[in-house]
Parts: C-alpha cells; structure tokens; sequence
C-alpha cells in the first residue's frame, strides 16, 4: 500500500460545495476576514516589517556617512564597512522573511496580499 487516499463524491447536483457544520458543543475558532484578531495581527506583522526596514535604511545612511567621514583612517573605515555589511545583510533577511510568510500565508488559502493590505473595514489601532 504505497498510497492512500480517501474522496467522498459531492452529493449537490450542482456541484457548489457544502458547508460542513460541527457538532454543538465543540468549540470553533480562528481568525476570520476582517475580525479583530486578523486585523491586529496583520498590523503588528506589516508593523514589524516596516521598521525593520527603516532601521536598515538607517543603518545604511549612517555606515555610509561614517565612511565619508573616516578621514582614511582604515580602522574607522573597516568598522563602517562591517556595518554596511550587517545591515545590508539585515534588509536580505527582512525581504527573506517577507517572500517565507507570504507564501505561506497563500499556501494555507489566504490573500497573498495579507501585507500592506488594509481590510476593508476601516480598522484603526485603538478601536
């Protein structure tokens, strides 16, 4: 037995799929479409990602000027050199760990726009 699967015929004549409904008693949860769990959740993740990239950035401009400002001295140099490094490492893996999570996140049947992508509720953080 090298494979095993299992598939039900659909029973609706048009072919529409049926809505499965627990059991009363048995607890249902997650996080649907434009709940307030989803909507945090999406904040604090676009959150996350947007200051990880502005401290990148940031760190970026500031190697940058360090090394203009070095005077030759190749210690200083080395040093803003090494920095540049790092944070430009930083920004691959924050654009790493975007490309992981959106897909992901349209693996599992979500919107594979999840980021950046208000809901069209209208939330605001505080609500």
């Amino acid at each position: 037995m090298k494979y095993l699967s299992l598939s039900l015929p659909n029973p609706s004549p048009s072919g529409s799929p049926i809505p499965i409904v627990p059991p009363s008693g048995v607890p249902t949860g997650g996080l649907g479409i434009n709940e307030p769990g989803q909507r945090l959740f999406q904040f604090g993740v676009n959150l996350i990602f947007a200051v990880g990239v502005i401290l990148a950035v940031i760190f970026i401009i500031i190697s940058g000027i360090q090394m203009i400002v070095s005077g030759g001295d190749k210690q200083k140099v080395q040093a803003a050199r090494g920095r540049l490094t790092y944070a430009i490492i930083g920004l691959l893996v924050i654009a790493g760990a975007f490309a992981i999570v959106s897909t992901v996140i349209s693996l599992l049947g979500g919107n594979p726009s999840f980021f950046f992508n208000p809901p069209s509720s209208g939330f605001t953080p505080g609500e």
